[in-house]
């Protein structure tokens, strides 16, 4: 087992520690102005793995979200109301999303957010509900240059050339750059999209792009330890899908194989390595059975298997990745 033990240097010992501090007034009130964080990208971390896969991971800016929302409070029938009444709030939080250099072709895990969404009210100007709560409880910051398809460029690598992104879910944090891979295969669990079609939650179908029709995930696969089942994305069977719902109606996960280690790219399974470690459930997710399940088939996995956990929020997801561990 890789997960680690130790917390970083530099790890942020109070809120604002990570670029730049940030306060807001009470969710029902409009929040103050207050100035966006240094206009510096991360730079993207490369890896190559044993096998010779390469692997990027791209920061697209940062969010915040009020703590009630990366952590469950009780009574947990009132998670949604606590997080709109919270006055606390994280540090900054990156947005991440991952590269995979694969033989057989370039997979895109999350597609990040778009400069755009720094202006919530012209962004979801056509979603009136969704505008009033990312205003008000997820706030984001992306400057042009964090924008997964420039930083692509920057690494010699063509958006156009992609063919398949994987989804981890369809929330707005996650899917926003979509329209930067117009030749590309989304993949989405069946049980997310369908849900979200029925009653969008997170999700902006607003910002979709014309005619989305992503293909859908089943899980026909064998199970993987204490998956009960996966999907293959690969036909060298090294990429991996797996059900890890909870934190939306059908939330999934991407699993690299190598020799070594796998590296479980985990979109919103949890807020941090911690959060898995501790088995804590977060204010935010939709189905909390579904989520505790999660967690702790996850938790299994990474005991019996050397792991790389690289969730999209945790501050430590791209150090891990440098480092292997």
């Amino acid at each position: 087992m890789r997960l680690s033990t130790q917390r970083p240097a530099g790890h942020p010992a109070r809120a604002g520690a990570l670029r730049g501090a940030h306060h807001w007034r009470h969710a029902f009130v409009r929040p103050s102005r207050h100035s966006p964080p240094a206009d510096v990208a991360v730079p993207p971390v490369t890896i190559t793995t044993r096998t010779g896969i390469r692997i990027h991971g791209i920061q697209t800016g940062v969010l915040a979200v009020k703590r009630a929302h990366a952590t469950l409070r009780r009574p947990a029938a009132l998670r949604l109301l606590a997080i709109v009444l919270d006055p606390t709030w994280t540090p900054l939080l990156p947005i991440l999303t991952w590269v995979i250099e694969h033989p057989e072709g370039l997979v895109v895990i999350d597609t990040g957010e778009r400069a755009a969404a720094s202006d919530i009210d012209s962004y979801m100007a056509a979603d009136p509900a969704n505008r009033w709560f990312f205003k008000r409880n997820l706030p984001m910051y992306v400057t042009p240059a964090e924008e997964l398809a420039t930083q692509m460029r920057g690494l010699g690598l063509a958006p156009e050339a992609v063919r398949t992104v994987v989804l981890t879910h369809l929330h707005g944090d996650h899917t926003g750059g979509m329209g930067f891979f117009p030749y590309a295969e989304f993949l989405v669990a069946r049980a997310e999209y369908e849900g979200q079609l029925r009653r969008p939650l997170g999700a902006v179908r607003s910002l979709w792009p014309p005619c989305f029709t992503p293909r859908l995930i089943d899980y026909d696969g064998p199970a993987l330890g204490p998956f009960p089942a996966i999907h293959p994305l690969s036909r060298a069977g090294d990429l991996l899908i797996l059900p890890t719902p909870g934190h939306s109606y059908g939330h999934q996960s991407v699993l690299l194989r190598d020799e070594e280690r796998c590296y479980l790219f985990a979109g919103d399974l949890a807020f941090s390595e911690d959060q898995l470690r501790t088995q804590g459930l977060q204010g935010i997710a939709h189905d909390l059975d579904q989520a505790r399940a999660t967690l702790e088939r996850t938790w299994r996995f990474a005991r019996q298997t050397p792991t790389v956990f690289l969730p999209s929020h945790d501050p430590h997801a791209l150090q891990r990745l440098r480092e292997g561990e």
